[in-house]
């Protein structure tokens, strides 16, 4: 009994399959088959389909209303030349061009004014490559041309034109059969790179052929000039950072062209020394990379007089060292902060009292008190230095100028000295 049941379902199945009826071309029903019972049904154009109100494709749409069922223009939908992204299933008579369809140009490619990328009627007005973008035959970037003929408005390689990797200064919009690469794009290679031959700076089919950097640039791994170098790779081709070389401030004696992500700094130029006395801010490096300007610091063990510019101004040598000598930016590097700025031994200030000078050991002009000098003439202020007294006055110890400062003056102990050897001698006369 089960099995006669399971015959008449097949039986039943096989009947209405042969009863189903297709629908008119581009059209379904409400639920999205286009296998229905009855064609008063395919109420609807499918997703990518319009219906033109029965005019044809790339004519203006008709008023005949839509007749669902109907196997000619007015029941059935036209295929969209260009799909939409998210495309819906919408009833005839409100599935316009619009509704249904992109009518975006097929990629690069314009109309005939040279700017729209939007057609009205038909994907077959996009006659232009766009601004920088060209036809290549039907070939993929990089491969030579081919020997296809552009066919307007056809969403593949034989109606789409390819971006130029280097536009032109004055770009052109230009009819797709005629736009090849050296009409529509540059064909140099990007700043500062050149083909393996290290001269050529031409590419033929792609600017990845532009592998080296020339003569005296060099490639700063993606960063701009004046940057630590940067880790990005190399890229030939791209016209930007990460594909152009920057040229050498000071180019070496014999320049080299190399591969771009050995074409470093060091390997390509030469590297410039900072101003005397200055460096880095790394407080060691006497070379800047890119601008002089990098010189911003005075080295350690010297400092600065004036006003301070990076990579114009100069430190000066300190004339005595501090125990741990640093280096300091120039704006800061005084010479107290990076000099020892004590007087020769035994000499003071203009002053009498003060050891330290501000500017200059010149200024440590006298000898303090209880010092002396036996260099009464030709003394250097800053220079030489004074002795202590090996007596020294219990009181009106004072400064003096050097013309001044003898032993006799600064020190007590003269008219003592012959005071007790008279007297050590007029005690032996009275024994």
């Amino acid at each position: 009994m089960k099995y006669n049941i399971l015959i008449i379902l097949i039986i039943s199945l096989f009947i209405n399959q042969l009863q189903a009826i297709n629908c008119p071309a581009g059209t379904q029903d409400v639920n999205g088959s286009d296998n229905v019972g009855a064609v008063a049904n395919c109420t609807h154009c499918k997703p990518n389909f319009f219906y033109n109100g029965s005019a044809a494709l790339g004519v203006a749409r008709g008023n005949t209303p839509f007749s669902p069922g109907t196997d000619d223009n007015t029941g059935r939908c036209i295929a969209c030349q260009m799909r939409l992204a998210a495309p819906v299933s919408t009833r005839g008579q409100d599935a316009d061009l619009a509704t249904q369809c992109s009518r975006s140009c097929p990629a690069g490619t314009v109309l005939d004014d040279g700017n729209t990328e939007t057609f009205q009627l038909t994907a077959t007005e996009c006659v232009k490559c766009k601004l920088s973008f060209f036809y290549n035959g039907s070939a993929a970037l990089g491969v030579a041309r081919g020997n296809t003929p552009f066919s307007p408005g056809t969403d593949d390689n034989t109606g789409r034109c390819i971006a130029c990797q280097i536009p032109l200064a004055a770009p052109v919009s230009t009819r797709g059969q005629d736009a090849d690469l050296a009409t529509q794009c540059s064909r140099s290679c990007p700043a500062g790179t050149v083909l393996d031959d290290g001269n050529t700076e031409t590419f033929q089919l792609t600017a990845t052929e532009c592998v080296k950097c020339k003569l005296s640039f060099f490639y700063n791994g993606g960063a701009v000039r004046g940057a630590v170098r940067g880790n990005t790779p190399f890229a030939p081709g791209v016209n930007n950072n990460t594909g152009q070389c920057l040229a050498c401030l000071v180019p070496k004696a014999a320049p080299v062209s190399t591969r771009g992500q050995d074409a470093d700094l060091a390997t390509q130029c030469s590297i410039p020394a900072c101003p005397v006395g200055t460096v880095l801010a790394d407080g060691t490096t006497a070379n800047y990379a890119e601008r002089i300007a990098e010189c911003t610091n005075c080295a350690a063990d010297y400092y600065s007089t004036g006003a301070f510019v990076a990579g114009t101004s100069q430190c000066t040598k300190c004339l005595k060292s501090k125990a741990t000598p640093s280096s300091s930016a120039g704006t800061n590097a005084n010479i107290a902060t990076q000099c020892d700025v004590s007087c020769p031994s035994g000499t003071v200030l203009d002053d009498g009292t003060k050891s330290t000078y501000a500017a200059l050991a010149s200024e440590c002009t006298k000898c303090g008190p209880n010092f002396y000098t036996t260099k009464n003439t030709g003394f250097v202020a800053g220079t030489d230095s004074c002795t202590e007294c090996t007596k020294k006055l219990s009181s009106g110890a004072t400064a003096k100028s050097f013309a001044e400062a003898t032993q006799k003056v600064q020190c007590a102990g003269n008219f003592a000295k012959f005071l007790s050897i008279s007297l050590l001698f007029i005690s032996f006369y009275l024994l």
